[in-house]
């Protein structure tokens, strides 16, 4: 049996998280700055799709089922993947990572040219 592709916004996940670690929706939406009913919708869609109950929802906030523990710990990591990934990316685009490969016309690969490309190398692995 095929199951149904699961799709959820990171900020879904971001909310679940939240609402985890707040132990109720209003402490987590308030931390968030939205309204505790948007929290509460989005992760009662999340539920709907995956067909399991996240939460057990009491009048003093919420508690994670056994279903919401085992979500929740690939939640986190997947966001911490994402955006261990995001902040390599944005690394990249600085040029604060990455290398550069350079090639010398025979003649010009002593000397000046040389030295400089040294220099260089020595400074820039020197700051690492």
């Amino acid at each position: 049996m095929k199951q149904a592709p699961f799709d959820v916004e990171l900020r879904v996940l971001r909310h679940f998280i939240k609402a985890a670690d707040a132990g109720s929706f209003r402490k987590a939406a308030a931390a968030l700055g939205i309204r505790d009913s948007s929290i509460s919708r989005r992760i009662r869609d999340v539920e709907d799709q995956i067909g399991a109950s996240l939460f057990i929802r009491h009048a003093g906030g919420v508690t994670l089922t056994l279903a919401g523990q085992r979500f929740i710990s690939r939640a986190r990591s997947a966001l911490s993947q994402l955006e261990d990934g995001a902040h390599e990316v944005i690394a990249i685009g600085r040029s604060e990572v990455g290398h550069l490969s350079v090639g010398l016309f025979s003649p010009l690969a002593s000397g000046f040219v040389s030295n400089i490309f040294r220099l260089t190398t020595t400074r820039i692995q020197m700051s690492k």
